[in-house]
């Protein structure tokens, strides 16, 4: 054969180094993390699309097996319905300043979440990074001030039920000795 002073090399198949292997682990990680923001971007975007958007859930609750409470909003009203083999209506919220601030403690707590990382994640990164006592005390004063307001709207409900059948019990119990 004749060599035309064109000499070609072939790379060695074995002689990837360990940066080759770090800067390809670097790119596939930049790539993955822009399709997890892409997707949430769009999630975010499209929630509530083919939905009724005046009915938004807030909450629910499960309580067993097919049954759990569910807190909705809709049509500026707060719903809490107890849903099980039928759906039955536990309290109505219609105050418009209640409805006004329940929405915004929710919307405010939902906000400061933030995007939601996976389990794993979050376990790997609670390594790291020890719990910070006023983090923790903030966000379950939070919770603890919603579930608190859910807890006393409920109370007086049944308080308000214990009237209403004492009433009906006064007056049937009134009926009965008119008619003697």
């Amino acid at each position: 054969m004749r060599s035309y002073g064109l000499v070609e090399e072939v790379p060695k198949v074995g002689s990837a180094s360990a940066w080759d292997l770090i800067w390809v682990l670097f790119v596939l990680g930049i790539i993955i993390g822009l399709i997890v923001l892409i997707l949430r971007f769009f999630a975010k975007r499209n929630r509530g699309w083919g939905m009724n958007r005046s009915l938004r859930p807030l909450g629910g609750f499960p309580l067993g097996t097919n049954k759990s409470m569910q807190i909705v909003e809709w049509n500026g009203r707060i719903y809490v319905l107890g849903v099980g083999d039928d759906v039955t209506l536990i309290e109505s919220i219609t105050e418009p300043e209640v409805v006004a601030a329940l929405l915004a403690e929710h919307d405010s707590n939902t906000a400061n979440t933030g995007p939601s990382m996976p389990d794993w994640l979050r376990k790997w990164a609670g390594r790291n990074n020890p719990p910070n006592d006023e983090n923790s005390s903030n966000q379950s004063g939070n919770d603890v001030s919603f579930e608190q307001t859910l807890e006393n709207r409920l109370r007086q409900l049944s308080e308000r039920r214990q009237k209403v059948e004492q009433l009906l019990e006064d007056s049937r119990s009134g009926d009965r000795t008119d008619k003697r």
